[in-house]
């Protein structure tokens, strides 16, 4: 079976953009920049990070990586600490601000993936759902979860 690269990419762009569209961002959610959000979601759903870790997750130099917590830091979203193993490290956390965000934008998805898969047959359900997950695995991002 030929992969049509270009055509996976367009679906998941595709998934991306529908999902973003049908949420009900509030203004502040809105004043954030794509990659702000992603960060922030990060540091969500995986926890306390370093510096260093988000620069290496996001492929980004740490100047770069800076700058966007330096930003969301501003809004009010995340927070930086010493590390208590070694004052040297920088860890980024979220505010409870930046908790409240994420639990409103986890609450929507979870409607929103309520309404789309109450219309999807239960044995084509776990077989997508089968399908991420390997997906996930293939591209090694399952390991800090």
């Amino acid at each position: 079976m030929k992969i049509d690269a270009e055509q996976i990419m367009k679906s998941i762009f595709d998934l991306v953009l529908t999902f973003s569209r049908m949420l009900n961002f509030n203004n502040e959610i809105e004043n954030l920049r794509a990659i702000e959000l992603y960060v922030l979601l990060y540091v969500a759903q995986r926890g306390s990070q370093k510096m260093s870790e988000l620069a290496q997750a996001f492929s980004m130099t740490k100047s770069n990586i800076t700058f966007l917590v330096d930003s969301l830091e501003q809004k009010g979203f995340v927070m930086r600490s010493r590390s208590n193993e070694d004052r040297r490290v920088v860890m980024i956390e979220l505010t409870q601000k930046g908790q409240q965000i994420y639990k409103q934008i986890l609450s929507d998805f979870s409607k929103l993936i309520d309404k789309v898969t109450s219309q999807i047959p239960s044995q084509d359900l776990a077989v997508m759902a089968d399908g991420f997950e390997r997906l996930s695995k293939l591209f090694g991002m399952g390991e800090k979860r």
